[in-house]
């Protein structure tokens, strides 16, 4: 099948430390090539993959914009590049994009299937608004929890597909567990990192915390995290590279998950349980779905829960931990989402030749070919 990955463009595929989205369209990318697929990555121009890359822009945005450049030329940006993708729609089979709103759109302007994933909250005023404008889009969701502020209102879920990594190297980890607890992600309000430095300091553990401080969070950084990280049981180490994680997450006792906000996946999860690593968790947003309680960590409804579960941390088995994380591979997640583009295009696993009503500037309009696309179990 010939299929088109639509890219963010803020960081490369995959990025040199931190950036989710596009990690996982790097597993998707390098998992779709290896089970023979034609895969074209339209991504930031210092992008590697095993598809074929065609690269927009001299360098990510992060790494040459302002954060006002962020808010007010990104976008533009971005609609440039889905302007190329869909001028060559033609030459795919299935377009897959990872841009949230922006690509709705352009959807309905083309024949060929195209499927958005979105992989931030959709609590959100401006989905709240902009999604209900296309209930015809395909989408998938990365966990069922991220559907529900929707409930009720017509869209085409066509399925759920859970992110998946490459979680090689960390399967391949040596567990050593030596006492730390570890906090991985970014520095942000949400995240909650000053609970996890409460937590170890409660718990009397050593805490080690490998995150980054975005431009936007730098405000939050330096008044609220920063004073707390002169306690000495608190190790800051910034951002950490992908070469370096594996023996992070495998040499930590625990990773403490705190996310205070309508988690709609959180792959530092996944991550640390390929590890061996047990997770402590608060229950928000699809935690219930990616961690299973009393065997692949704890599930907890406070932080009070949380701080006394990291007395029992060594009642979780390493190996469960590992055995689970299988779940959300990058192999698991082209699988799925190869089910989900060959029902977009039919069997065959072509792009749908049926009449079309009728056409826009030139370009044909879609059918109602995903119709009735609803509902799609993936598994």
């Amino acid at each position: 099948m010939r299929i088109a990955q639509v890219a963010p463009l803020y960081e490369p595929v995959p990025p040199p430390r931190y950036g989710g989205t596009e990690r996982v369209i790097a597993a998707l990318c390098n998992g779709l090539v290896a089970a023979g697929h034609d895969v074209t990555l339209f991504a930031a121009a210092t992008s590697d993959t095993a598809a074929t890359l065609h690269p927009s822009g001299p360098q990510p945005l992060r790494s040459r914009m302002s954060r006002e450049e962020m808010l007010e030329i990104a976008p533009h940006l971005h609609l440039k590049l889905l302007s190329d993708v869909y001028s060559r729609a033609g030459d795919f089979d299935v377009i897959h994009a990872h841009l949230d709103l922006l690509a709705m759109p352009f959807v309905s302007l083309v024949d060929t299937p195209t499927v958005l994933t979105l992989h931030g909250r959709l609590d959100t005023d401006v989905a709240q608004r902009v999604m209900p404008l296309y209930p015809d889009v395909p989408l998938v969701s990365i966990s069922d929890f991220q559907r529900q502020p929707f409930s009720g209102v017509r869209l085409n879920w066509v399925g759920t597909v859970p992110n998946g990594l490459d979680l090689d190297a960390y399967q391949r980890a040596e567990r050593t567990g030596d006492g730390y607890l570890a906090f991985v992600g970014r520095i942000n309000h949400e995240k909650r990192p000053d609970m996890a430095i409460e937590i170890a300091v409660r718990n009397r553990r050593q805490l080690k915390i490998a995150a980054k401080v975005d431009p936007f969070d730098v405000e939050y950084y330096q008044h609220k995290i920063q004073p707390l990280l002169e306690h000495p049981l608190v190790d800051f180490l910034g951002e950490i590279g992908e070469e370096a994680k594996p023996d992070f997450f495998a040499g930590a006792a625990a990773t403490l998950f705190p996310s205070d906000w309508p988690e709609p996946f959180g792959l530092v999860m996944i991550e640390s349980m390929a590890a061996g690593t047990p997770v402590i968790a608060l229950r928000r947003g699809s935690i219930p779905e990616v961690l299973v309680h009393g065997v692949t960590g704890f599930i907890c409804d406070t932080f009070e829960e949380m701080a006394e579960s990291v007395r029992h941390i060594d009642d979780i088995d390493p190996a469960a931990c590992r055995a689970h994380a299988l779940n959300f591979t990058g192999s698991e997640m082209s699988r799925r989402y190869m089910q989900v583009y060959r029902r977009l295009c039919g069997n065959d696993g072509m792009a749908s030749a049926t009449p079309l009503a009728h056409g826009v500037g030139g370009l044909a309009v879609r059918g109602a070919r995903t119709q009735g696309l609803q509902d799609l179990t993936v598994d």
